[in-house]
Protein backbone atom coordinates (compact mmCIF):
# COMPACT_ATOMS: atom_id res chain seq x y z
CA UNK A 1 0.00 0.00 0.00
CA UNK A 2 1.08 3.50 -0.73
CA UNK A 3 1.58 5.80 2.36
CA UNK A 4 -0.79 8.48 0.98
CA UNK A 5 -3.59 5.93 0.97
CA UNK A 6 -2.99 5.18 4.66
CA UNK A 7 -3.37 8.81 5.74
CA UNK A 8 -7.20 8.96 5.36
CA UNK A 9 -7.48 5.68 7.26
CA UNK A 10 -5.28 7.04 10.08
CA UNK A 11 -7.36 10.22 10.33
CA UNK A 12 -10.60 8.20 10.43
CA UNK A 13 -9.19 5.92 13.13
CA UNK A 14 -8.00 8.87 15.25
CA UNK A 15 -11.40 10.57 14.92
CA UNK A 16 -13.19 7.40 15.97
CA UNK A 17 -10.95 7.11 19.03
CA UNK A 18 -11.59 10.73 20.03
CA UNK A 19 -15.36 10.36 19.69
CA UNK A 20 -15.40 7.17 21.71
CA UNK A 21 -13.20 8.72 24.42
CA UNK A 22 -14.86 12.13 24.61
CA UNK A 23 -18.35 11.52 23.31
CA UNK A 24 -20.25 13.49 20.74
CA UNK A 25 -21.23 17.16 21.18
CA UNK A 26 -24.82 16.03 21.77
CA UNK A 27 -23.72 13.75 24.60
CA UNK A 28 -21.68 16.54 26.17
CA UNK A 29 -24.74 18.79 26.43
CA UNK A 30 -27.20 16.02 27.36
CA UNK A 31 -27.29 15.54 31.15
CA UNK A 32 -28.91 12.12 30.68
CA UNK A 33 -25.81 10.85 28.88
CA UNK A 34 -23.45 12.07 31.61
CA UNK A 35 -21.74 9.32 33.55
CA UNK A 36 -23.75 8.36 36.59
CA UNK A 37 -22.24 7.50 39.97
CA UNK A 38 -22.80 3.83 39.14
CA UNK A 39 -20.88 4.13 35.86
CA UNK A 40 -17.65 2.23 35.55
CA UNK A 41 -14.49 3.87 36.81
CA UNK A 42 -13.03 3.91 33.31
CA UNK A 43 -15.52 6.62 32.27
CA UNK A 44 -14.58 10.26 32.83
CA UNK A 45 -16.53 12.02 35.57
CA UNK A 46 -16.98 15.75 35.68
CA UNK A 47 -16.02 17.65 38.83
CA UNK A 48 -18.91 19.08 40.80
CA UNK A 49 -19.08 22.89 40.82
CA UNK A 50 -17.80 24.35 44.04
CA UNK A 51 -19.70 27.13 45.83
CA UNK A 52 -18.19 30.58 45.51
CA UNK A 53 -16.22 31.50 48.62
CA UNK A 54 -17.73 34.25 50.70
CA UNK A 55 -16.29 37.70 50.09
CA UNK A 56 -15.66 40.42 52.63
CA UNK A 57 -18.24 43.24 52.41
CA UNK A 58 -15.82 45.67 50.77
CA UNK A 59 -15.30 43.31 47.84
CA UNK A 60 -19.00 43.07 46.93
CA UNK A 61 -19.95 44.42 43.54
CA UNK A 62 -21.18 48.00 43.67
CA UNK A 63 -24.67 48.97 42.61
CA UNK A 64 -24.81 51.37 39.71
CA UNK A 65 -27.37 53.21 37.69
CA UNK A 66 -27.83 56.04 35.23
CA UNK A 67 -30.82 58.34 35.06
CA UNK A 68 -31.27 60.67 32.10
CA UNK A 69 -33.98 63.09 31.04
CA UNK A 70 -34.32 65.55 28.20
CA UNK A 71 -34.69 69.20 29.09
CA UNK A 72 -33.12 68.67 32.50
CA UNK A 73 -29.77 70.33 31.76
CA UNK A 74 -29.55 73.32 34.04
CA UNK A 75 -26.33 74.76 35.38
CA UNK A 76 -22.92 73.13 35.29
CA UNK A 77 -22.21 69.45 35.83
CA UNK A 78 -21.20 68.46 39.37
CA UNK A 79 -17.45 68.47 40.06
CA UNK A 80 -17.75 65.87 42.86
CA UNK A 81 -20.27 63.23 43.84
CA UNK A 82 -22.81 63.67 46.63
CA UNK A 83 -23.27 60.88 49.20
CA UNK A 84 -26.83 59.57 49.48
CA UNK A 85 -26.99 57.72 52.81
CA UNK A 86 -30.77 57.96 53.20
CA UNK A 87 -34.10 59.07 51.69
CA UNK A 88 -33.68 62.66 52.95
CA UNK A 89 -30.35 62.98 51.10
CA UNK A 90 -31.96 61.59 47.94
CA UNK A 91 -34.78 64.18 48.17
CA UNK A 92 -32.32 67.01 48.81
CA UNK A 93 -30.18 66.03 45.80
CA UNK A 94 -33.23 65.56 43.56
CA UNK A 95 -34.28 69.14 44.36
CA UNK A 96 -31.05 70.38 42.69
CA UNK A 97 -31.95 68.67 39.41
CA UNK A 98 -34.10 69.90 36.54
CA UNK A 99 -37.80 69.11 36.91
CA UNK A 100 -37.90 66.31 34.27
CA UNK A 101 -35.11 64.47 36.11
CA UNK A 102 -36.33 64.77 39.71
CA UNK A 103 -38.93 61.98 39.82
CA UNK A 104 -36.99 59.36 37.78
CA UNK A 105 -33.86 60.09 39.83
CA UNK A 106 -35.71 59.72 43.14
CA UNK A 107 -37.22 56.39 42.08
CA UNK A 108 -33.92 54.92 40.85
CA UNK A 109 -31.82 56.23 43.76
CA UNK A 110 -34.34 54.87 46.29
CA UNK A 111 -34.31 51.48 44.55
CA UNK A 112 -30.51 51.32 44.46
CA UNK A 113 -30.15 52.48 48.09
CA UNK A 114 -31.93 49.28 49.18
CA UNK A 115 -29.23 47.17 47.46
CA UNK A 116 -26.03 48.95 48.53
CA UNK A 117 -23.60 46.34 49.89
CA UNK A 118 -22.42 46.55 53.49
CA UNK A 119 -19.44 48.88 53.85
CA UNK A 120 -20.40 50.96 50.81
CA UNK A 121 -22.28 54.22 50.34
CA UNK A 122 -24.36 55.38 47.37
CA UNK A 123 -23.17 58.51 45.52
CA UNK A 124 -24.77 60.62 42.77
CA UNK A 125 -23.25 63.08 40.35
CA UNK A 126 -24.42 64.84 37.19
CA UNK A 127 -21.91 63.58 34.65
CA UNK A 128 -23.09 64.26 31.11
CA UNK A 129 -25.22 66.47 28.89
CA UNK A 130 -25.86 65.15 25.39
CA UNK A 131 -28.23 63.49 22.95
CA UNK A 132 -27.70 59.95 24.25
CA UNK A 133 -27.37 58.57 27.77
CA UNK A 134 -24.03 56.98 28.72
CA UNK A 135 -23.82 53.28 29.52
CA UNK A 136 -24.04 52.70 33.32
CA UNK A 137 -21.44 49.93 33.03
CA UNK A 138 -18.81 52.60 32.32
CA UNK A 139 -19.25 54.43 35.65
CA UNK A 140 -16.09 54.46 37.75
CA UNK A 141 -15.16 56.24 40.96
CA UNK A 142 -12.07 58.23 41.75
CA UNK A 143 -10.97 60.59 44.47
CA UNK A 144 -10.60 64.35 44.43
CA UNK A 145 -9.18 65.71 47.65
CA UNK A 146 -11.48 64.24 50.28
CA UNK A 147 -14.38 63.77 47.87
CA UNK A 148 -15.51 61.11 45.45
CA UNK A 149 -15.70 61.81 41.72
CA UNK A 150 -17.76 59.66 39.37
CA UNK A 151 -16.53 59.31 35.80
CA UNK A 152 -18.23 57.84 32.74
CA UNK A 153 -17.24 56.99 29.22
CA UNK A 154 -19.31 59.30 27.02
CA UNK A 155 -21.41 57.64 24.31
CA UNK A 156 -19.70 57.28 20.96
CA UNK A 157 -20.37 60.27 18.79
CA UNK A 158 -23.19 59.73 16.37
CA UNK A 159 -24.79 61.90 13.75
CA UNK A 160 -27.92 62.28 15.88
CA UNK A 161 -28.95 65.88 16.32
CA UNK A 162 -31.14 66.58 19.28
CA UNK A 163 -33.17 69.66 19.98
CA UNK A 164 -32.99 69.21 23.73
CA UNK A 165 -29.98 67.65 25.42
CA UNK A 166 -30.41 65.02 28.10
CA UNK A 167 -28.75 65.45 31.46
CA UNK A 168 -27.43 62.21 32.95
CA UNK A 169 -26.90 61.49 36.63
CA UNK A 170 -24.63 58.59 37.57
CA UNK A 171 -25.30 56.54 40.70
CA UNK A 172 -22.61 54.26 42.13
CA UNK A 173 -21.93 52.67 45.50
CA UNK A 174 -18.37 53.13 46.70
CA UNK A 175 -16.47 51.67 49.66
CA UNK A 176 -16.73 53.93 52.69
CA UNK A 177 -13.41 55.18 54.02
CA UNK A 178 -12.38 53.54 57.28
CA UNK A 179 -11.96 55.90 60.18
Amino acid sequence: MHPTRLLPLAVAAATALLISACGTPEEASDPASSPSPSASSSETTRPKPQPEPSRPPSSEKPVRGMVSAGGAAQGDLDKTATPLPDAAAIQAYAATLGTPLQQPFTVEATRLLEHVPAGQRLYAQTVYDGCEAPNPATITAGASGEGVVLNITPPKSTKIQCLVAERSVALLSVDQPVG
